[in-house]
């Protein structure tokens, strides 16, 4: 798909992270907003729908995983919309209460953990190819949990494991260890035994090349590390703190959709299938 397709999907993604939460009156609309473009270059250009797994383990970015399929067509608008509302399958960090999500996540630290086991499974057990991807925030990495999962993997030799790495320097209240110190997280993951890829996580260009090295990494399970904005699109938003887990009241958020651009609204895209 072209960088042009990608940015559109893109700008439709954001309108929705937007629109759900502030129509919600919360959720994590910046949190979303960072990962946007990784996530679009994923699902629409790489992932295999009903075949590769996507686990996301920051899983307060929830109010992206659903706008990608309300993208494709696969979640309606006006569902999308009962986001936190109560009895809504559409819930605050995505479970299986919601048919496409793997597991319940949202718990810091502990998707990893669950990709690689569903890594495990289909490399040693099942024996067949699917994928299995792990959006990962910057600040979860503080968790153990990961780094017992990243020496298991690698002893495992889990090529068909990939970690990507949102790396927007700001955490719920002050900013991360490492910052945009991509170099810091590389020399981590390389030393527990990862293949990785630094990338601009907002550049398409760089996205589609990253990703297609998912599977081809020889013995060695890959780490994305992508720099990344927090809330990137919306300029006022963007590399602030004080947003965190903020949804946009009204005024600010008709601010914030016209920072957007054009957005065609009666347009789906397909994620395409393992067939």
């Amino acid at each position: 798909m072209s960088v042009f397709m990608l940015a559109e999907i893109a700008r439709l993604v954001r309108y929705y992270i937007l629109t759900c939460t502030t129509k919600a009156g919360s959720g994590h609309p910046t949190s979303s907003l960072s990962a946007t473009d990784l996530m679009v270059g994923l699902m629409f250009n790489q992932f295999r729908l009903g075949f590769d797994r996507l686990i996301f383990s920051k899983g307060h970015a929830s109010p992206l995983f659903y706008s990608l399929y309300a993208a494709a067509g696969l979640l309606k608008p006006e569902e999308l919309y009962t986001l936190r509302k109560f009895g809504s399958a559409i819930e605050g960090h995505p479970t299986p209460k919601f048919k496409l999500a793997e597991v319940a996540s949202g718990s810091l630290g502990q998707g990893l953990s669950v990709g690689l086991g569903m890594a495990l499974n289909a490399k040693y057990l099942d024996k067949t190819s699917y994928l299995t991807y792990v959006l990962l925030g910057d600040s979860e990495l503080a968790e153990g949990s990961n780094w017992e999962a990243m020496s298991l993997a690698a002893h495992y030799k889990l090529n068909n494991l990939i970690a990507i790495l949102d790396v927007n320097r700001l955490g719920q209240a002050n900013p991360t260890m490492h910052g945009w110190d991509l170099a810091a997280y590389e020399a981590k993951a390389q030393a527990f035994g990862w293949a990785t890829k630094i990338i601009d996580g907002h550049d398409f260009n760089q996205i589609a090349p990253a990703l297609s090295l998912a599977g081809t990494t020889a013995s060695k399970p890959l780490m994305i590390i992508a720099k990344t904005i927090k809330g990137k699109g919306v300029s006022f938003l963007e590399d602030k703190d004080g947003w965190h887990g903020k949804a946009l009241n009204e005024a600010d958020y008709h601010r914030a959709i016209k920072k957007l651009g054009k957005i065609n609204l009666g347009k789906t895209w397909t994620i395409k299938s393992a067939n």
